[in-house]
């Protein structure tokens, strides 16, 4: 079992599409799917339901998304911890852009 197998089923999970979940993880839908059949294979269930016009979960597949979930935020913790420890800062950064001087300052 690979993370990115992981990564593919919770993006599967959220869109409920294969070709948005390729589209969001930047691969091509075949990919995604061999790498999901291979997971499916391995775990002996199958983790989706595919019809034609619809793809959900099934039992195995809501039983298999949190735990993923949690291997892949415990990997990020994990990738965080090492980089601290090398001295490098990481994480999310927003920035928001404003007009400057604002007008208050102008004198209006």
């Amino acid at each position: 079992m690979e993370l990115q197998q992981m990564r593919y089923v919770v993006a599967v999970a959220e869109t409920s599409n294969f070709t948005r979940a390729a589209e969001r993880c930047m691969v091509v839908q075949s990919a995604l799917s061999h790498q999901i059949a291979r997971l499916e294979r391995e775990l002996g269930a199958r983790l989706f339901e595919r019809t034609s016009r619809r793809v959900r979960l099934t039992p195995e597949g809501e039983a298999f998304l949190p735990a993923a979930r949690q291997a892949l935020e415990a990997a990020e913790r994990a990738r965080a911890e090492v980089a601290a420890a090398a001295g490098e800062i990481r994480g999310r950064l927003a920035l928001r852009s404003r007009r400057w001087p604002p007008s208050t300052c102008r004198g209006r």
